[in-house]
């Protein structure tokens, strides 16, 4: 197999790997692959395409470092992705006890796995809960706040 045709297949490996990854680090590799492959196929010297293909890599690190920032900036803004359920109410679906690792509400039809806020309390299932937290996609719930956002038709 020929350099050029290994570097095209590194490319379209980590092309493969960010879109499956979607995190835009791997792009700037897939234009280093890229500028190998091309170099390599031209015959130039690979202490020219390696400077090159660093170039590429950089430049499209730059081009990209914009939309990256924007999307990191976003997600820091608005906290976490799931924030929005903070102060919804919901339904224990499955009895909520964190000793047990068991816990899984229901809030406008969705199912979010749930920790209660405190370590001692439990709920059972067909109890209100309200969210009054968020960690990864952990809803953490509590007894309903009186004139709390009512997110659920019970």
């Amino acid at each position: 197999m020929s350099t050029p045709v290994i570097w095209l297949l590194v490319a379209a490996a980590l092309a493969l790997a960010e879109i499956v990854t979607e995190s835009l680090f791997l792009a700037p590799l897939v234009a280093a692959a890229v500028v190998m492959a091309a170099g390599a196929l031209i015959g130039a010297p690979f202490g020219l395409v390696v400077v090159v293909a660093i170039a590429g890599a950089a430049i499209t690190l730059l081009m990209l470092r914009p939309l990256m920032r924007r999307e990191r900036l976003d997600f820091a803004v608005g906290g976490a992705e799931h924030d929005f359920v903070i102060g919804q109410r919901g339904v224990v679906e499955e009895r909520v006890v964190n000793g047990e690792a068991t816990g899984v509400i229901e809030i406008d039809g969705e199912a979010w796995t749930a920790r209660a806020n405190d370590d001692e309390r439990t709920f059972a299932p067909g109890e209100a809960v309200e969210v009054v937290a968020v960690r990864g996609a952990i809803a953490v719930v509590d007894r309903p706040r009186a004139g709390a956002n009512d997110g659920v038709r019970a």
